[in-house]
């Protein structure tokens, strides 16, 4: 098995991963309404007792995250990166333990476009590769590591808008949506248009 990069070994526990990306997906429901133009997303209730997050940018790129019994697993795909490597990139998915058998076997997360997994087994306690990663090959999930700074910077670029850092670290903490936020964040959206996807996501629930 691989010894997991530098950039992995940086990476939060398994709590942290989920505080991160179910906030980056409440960011992108509140910025962009049409959830099809969305880069993050996130459900709660994947199955039972499951989570899964997932980013798509359009054009290729993707990763899947899947959250059981305590465990998390994300694979990805970087079009790039499979176009400079596509001689040296082996069997990615090689050496996943067996509890991850239900994630490598599901259709919706594209396992055979697959160009870096890495996996945080419950009773572990730290993150694992099938094969030796360099840094360039995770940076699809650079937001583990920048949190809500690499999400403000990210938005702000992607999305063509100006955001106070302070409110997006307000949702990087899990705090409950307001009206004043909205306002701050995007005023054509109000908190009811909302509850769907706080639902979905697994949000906090909204303040009165």
């Amino acid at each position: 098995m691989g010894e997991a990069s530098v950039f992995i070994k940086r990476l939060p526990d398994i709590g942290e991963c989920e505080r991160i990306f179910k906030a980056a997906a409440m960011m992108d429901a509140i910025l962009m309404p049409e959830w099809e133009y969305r880069y993050y997303s996130y459900n709660a209730q994947w199955d039972k007792g499951e989570q899964m997050a997932s980013m798509r940018d359009g054009e290729g790129d993707h990763y899947f995250a899947w959250f059981d019994s305590g465990s998390l697993i994300i694979k990805g795909y970087d079009k790039a990166y499979a176009s400079l490597h596509k001689n040296r990139l082996g069997d990615v998915l090689k050496g996943v333990p067996a509890v991850f058998n239900a994630f490598l076997h599901e259709p919706a997360f594209m396992m055979d476009q697959t160009t870096f997994c890495i996996w945080n087994e419950a009773g572990k306690n730290g993150w694992a590769s099938s094969q030796q990663l360099t840094d360039e090959a995770c940076v699809l999930i650079e937001i583990l590591a920048g949190g809500a700074v690499y999400y403000h910077a990210w938005a702000q670029a992607y999305y063509e808008v100006e955001l106070d850092l302070n409110w997006v670290q307000h949702v990087f903490a899990l705090k409950p949506l307001n009206e004043q936020l909205l306002q701050r964040l995007n005023a054509e959206i109000e908190l009811d248009e909302l509850e769907e996807d706080i639902a979905e996501i697994g949000y906090p629930e909204m303040e009165e």
